[in-house]
């Protein structure tokens, strides 16, 4: 079972105790995998990003849990990078997340990745993959002068995607990802 924490849940953290409500609906529901789907941290808040980062995902792996994320638009508001977030985000214990594939693709963004989930111990699926994970990094703010607002996920991206989901051949599919794309 998986267990998804994204800004809109922000209202349930209260500041004087941030990672209480996570610490509570983690253990309440007890996942194999926890998903944060952006704004893991509010950039413009904090003077500190890496000791917020570490706080925000203390629950998961002060429980020793796996866990997998993607920045919304806000993570970068900071003394830190998109790219500085993510690759800390990567480094950290139990973190699933990746910078970007591992096959050399020119991608825009940071945090474009699959996982491959497998089927459980002791079934005939332990080895076999039932289940892929897509990670898109939809970016912060526009960059097109004549567009304003956020950003999207770019083609670079869906190009990816297509190419490494035809490679697997898996009809079983999750996307995660902050701003929705634009068809």
């Amino acid at each position: 079972m998986g267990l998804r924490f994204d800004d809109k849940t922000s209202h349930l953290l209260r500041p004087q105790h941030p990672t209480d409500f996570l610490y509570r609906v983690i253990r309440a529901e007890n996942p194999d995998l926890v998903v944060f789907t952006g704004d893991n941290i509010y950039g413009k808040d904090t003077t500190d990003p890496v000791k917020s980062m570490n706080m925000a995902f203390d629950p998961v792996v002060a429980l020793k849990l796996p866990f997998a994320a993607v920045l919304g638009n806000h993570d970068q508001e900071s003394s830190l990078s998109r790219e500085d977030v993510m690759r800390h985000i990567t480094t950290m214990p139990y973190s699933l997340s990746r910078l970007n594939p591992d096959d050399g693709s020119e991608i825009d963004g940071y945090g474009n990745y699959n996982i491959e989930i497998s089927g459980p111990e002791g079934s005939p699926l332990v080895n076999k993959s039932v289940l892929n994970l897509y990670f898109l990094d939809s970016g912060d703010y526009s960059t097109v002068q004549s567009i304003n607002g956020y950003s999207w996920i770019k083609l670079s991206q869906q190009v990816w995607f297509q190419k490494t989901s035809s490679q697997l051949q898996l009809h079983i599919i999750l996307h995660f990802f902050f701003v929705p794309m634009l068809l």
